[in-house]
């Protein structure tokens, strides 16, 4: 068996349908896994892996909490509790932290930050707690240093955003050790995805001359962590921020 095997192993990936997120639904399918794609709009997935009997593709807003419990009852019935859950939905806005339209903001948080802490509670209580398994929230290197890159449209509540989930991190794996639950997060760096804004030749040019490895990340340069992390090979790695990020950033 492989060190990185997930046959048999039910994850739940939120924001299925980006950059990152479909190649995670890839990655672990590819491992063996069974995965739940949540996204408010699963086209990609459906057209992805039509056919696929190990995917259920879910339309769902993560900040819907019935839905989310009406979703945890399906799978139970489709493949059982879930192992492994990637908190991967994210969004961003133009607004100012300092001036900026509150209610964006807001919206921000509440998919950024109240629906990775309100969807963790729910799935730990519903499958994980007394069994074990994961949690892989995706952050980001950008946030790490309290820096904001000059996104086209903006970015800075993201960046704020994903800071907190750094932390909220820390916190929860303390909480959920002795259940035997890791809780990790990835933090990528400057990945070609949509939310960028930008053709990819773009963002290179603007961003590979200050990344040592030479270039931007693309999104299955994700996917690896993502594995390993849900792996049991990683059953005594938690409360860890992973920067994958092409060296962006280099520090403890």
């Amino acid at each position: 068996m492989s060190m990185f095997d997930l046959t048999g192993m039910t994850v739940l990936v939120t924001g299925a349908s980006g950059g990152i997120g479909l190649a995670l639904v890839q990655g672990f399918l590819e491992a063996g896994g069974k995965v739940v794609a949540i996204d408010l709009n699963p086209s990609a997935v459906e057209d992805a892996f039509s056919g696929n009997e190990r995917v259920m593709p879910i339309s769902l807003d993560v900040s819907d909490l019935d839905g989310i419990r009406e979703v945890l009852s399906k799978t139970r019935d489709w493949f059982g509790p879930i192992d492994v859950l990637v908190n991967n939905a994210g969004i961003k806005s133009a607004e100012r932290l300092i001036d900026g339209d509150r209610s964006e903001i807001q919206r921000t948080l509440a998919i950024n930050v109240d629906a990775v802490l309100n969807l963790t509670r729910l799935v730990f209580e519903d499958s994980l707690k007394g069994r074990g398994g994961c949690v892989i929230n995706i952050g980001s290197s950008i946030s790490s240093r309290g820096a904001v890159f000059n996104y086209q449209a903006g970015g800075a509540d993201y960046c704020y955003s994903k800071a907190i989930v750094h932390d909220l991190t820390r916190l929860i794996a303390y909480e959920a050790a002795p259940e035997g639950v890791t809780v990790n997060a990835i933090a990528p760096g400057i990945v070609h995805t949509p939310m960028h804004g930008r053709p990819a030749d773009e963002t290179e040019a603007r961003h590979a001359g200050r990344i040592p490895l030479g270039r931007i990340g693309q999104p299955t340069d994700i996917v690896g962590a993502a594995v390993f992390l849900a792996s049991k090979s990683a059953n005594y790695i938690t409360g860890q921020v992973l920067h994958v990020n092409g060296g962006m950033i280099m520090s403890d």
